[in-house]
């Protein structure tokens, strides 16, 4: 069982922009680049999910967002975020991931970390207004507006 999980990779881009982030932290002289930049790219797995459960609920006319997080309360919210917790460390750092995921990208030249910077400012700016979409879908099928 344990052998997927050591083979299990996430996707080209993904690994770039946390390797990315692992090059800001530390920039910053942060202790452990690897494990904020895996708190980090969760957060915005997590605001993904949230605006496409949110834009499909506008498509089928049910309203997640207050199904899930208002009649269930906050308890509820722990597991959902463990699970995405879970699966990033799972594509990112488990078995030292990172490590390899460093040594994919370390090759890079002045230009291409410019560019990398870039891409990753454009995600963060994306992944952190979904947030704000997110709750403007909210409202589509809220009585209460």
């Amino acid at each position: 069982m344990k052998k997927w999980l050591k083979e299990i990779r996430a996707p080209k881009f993904y690994r770039y922009l946390f390797y990315t982030m692992m090059r800001w932290t530390k920039g910053w002289g942060n202790d452990s680049p690897a494990f904020s930049s895996l708190l980090l790219i969760s957060i915005t797995f997590i605001l993904h999910f949230l605006f496409l459960l949110n834009l499909i609920g506008v498509v089928i006319g049910i309203n997640f967002w207050h199904l899930y997080f208002g009649e269930l309360g906050p308890l509820y919210i722990i597991p959902f975020m463990l699970v995405f917790g879970l699966t990033c460390y799972i594509l990112f750092y488990y078995n030292d991931k990172f490590v390899k995921i460093e040594k994919e990208f370390i090759n890079e030249n002045e230009k291409q970390q410019r560019w990398g910077s870039i891409y990753l400012f454009i995600y963060l700016l994306i992944s952190f207004s979904l947030f704000y979409e997110c709750m403007w879908l909210v409202t589509f099928n809220n009585p209460n507006y």
